[in-house]
C-alpha cells in the first residue's frame, strides 16, 4: 500500500544508479530515497533477459514489503529494457521510472555522427534505441560494450586505469563522432575520461536529468530528505561509498 511520504525506491546492480539517485537528492531533497545495489545479480548487462525481469520482481517484492515505496526507479538501462513492462503491470499501484539513453535530444540537438555507448542487451532489448536506429538524420553507431561496467565497478577507486581500455574502445571513432550517449548508468563515472579523448566540441549525454524529470513528476512530494543506501553483499559496501564520493566531491 502506498503511504503519504513514502520513500522512492532506487534499484540497481551496483554503482552506476547511484548517479540518478544523486539527480534525485538533488532536485527533489525532501524525499526519502531506498537506493538498492543487487550485486548477487551484476553485472545485469550480461544477464539473460528472463532472470533480469525475475530479478526484479524478486526483488521488488521483497522491498516493498519492508518499505512501501511509492514508487520504483529501474535505473539500469538494461533492465529497463528488458523488464520495465513486466514491472509495471506486476506493480500497478506504483509508479515505475526506467532509464533510456539519451538519443532523442542528441537527435534532436542536430547531432549528424552519433555513439551509443551500451551493453548488448541494452542495444537488442531497447524501444528507443530501437527507434533512434530508423532515424535517417543522423548517422547512429552502436557500440556493445559487454564487460565495461564490470571494469568499472572493479575500478570505481582509481578509473584512471581504464583510460587505454576506453581508448582502445572508441578509438575508431574518436574523430567521426559529434556526440556520445551514454547508454549505461556506469558509464557516468568515466565521462570525465571520455571528454578528455574527444575533441571539446563532442557533446556527452546522458538519460538521468530526464528520470529524475519524471520521477519527480510522478512523486509525491514530502519526507526528512532521507537516503539510505543497501545491498545483499556488504563487502561491496566501500564500491558505493567511493562512488558517492565521487558524485558529491569531484563531479561526473
Amino acid at each position: 500500500m502506498k503511504r503519504k511520504n513514502s520513500p522512492i525506491l532506487v534499484i540497481d546492480s551496483g554503482v552506476g544508479g547511484l548517479s540518478i539517485l544523486y539527480e534525485l537528492a538533488i532536485k527533489n531533497p525532501k524525499n526519502d530515497y531506498i537506493y538498492f545495489a543487487d550485486y548477487n545479480a551484476a553485472p545485469f548487462g550480461q544477464k539473460s533477459a528472463t532472470y533480469i525481469r525475475k530479478r526484479l520482481i524478486e526483488n521488488i517484492r521483497l522491498l516493498d514489503k519492508k518499505y512501501h515505496p511509492q514508487g520504483v526507479v529501474i535505473a539500469c538501462n538494461t533492465a529497463t529494457a528488458v523488464g520495465v513492462s513486466v514491472v509495471r503491470r506486476v506493480f500497478c499501484d506504483k509508479f515505475i521510472v526506467g532509464t533510456e539513453p539519451a538519443i532523442m535530444p542528441a537527435i534532436r540537438a542536430g547531432k549528424k555522427n552519433i555513439l551509443v555507448l551500451a551493453t548488448p542487451n541494452t542495444i537488442k532489448h531497447s524501444k528507443i534505441l530501437s527507434i533512434a536506429a530508423e532515424d535517417t538524420s543522423s548517422n547512429i553507431t552502436f557500440l556493445s560494450l559487454p564487460n565495461l561496467a564490470s571494469l568499472i565497478e572493479d575500478n570505481i577507486d582509481d578509473l584512471a586505469l581504464l583510460r587505454s581500455i576506453i581508448r582502445a574502445y572508441i578509438a575508431p571513432y574518436i574523430h567521426k563522432t559529434d556526440a556520445v550517449v551514454l547508454g549505461c548508468t556506469h558509464y557516468i563515472y568515466i565521462r570525465p575520461i571520455l571528454k578528455s579523448l574527444f575533441t571539446s566540441d563532442v557533446s556527452i549525454y546522458d538519460g538521468n536529468a530526464g528520470v529524475a524529470q519524471q520521477t519527480i513528476k510522478k512523486a509525491t512530494r514530502g519526507g526528512e530528505g532521507r537516503i539510505d543506501v543497501i545491498t545483499n553483499m556488504p563487502s561491496k559496501g566501500v564500491n558505493l561509498v567511493c562512488a558517492w564520493d565521487i558524485l558529491l566531491n569531484k563531479g561526473v
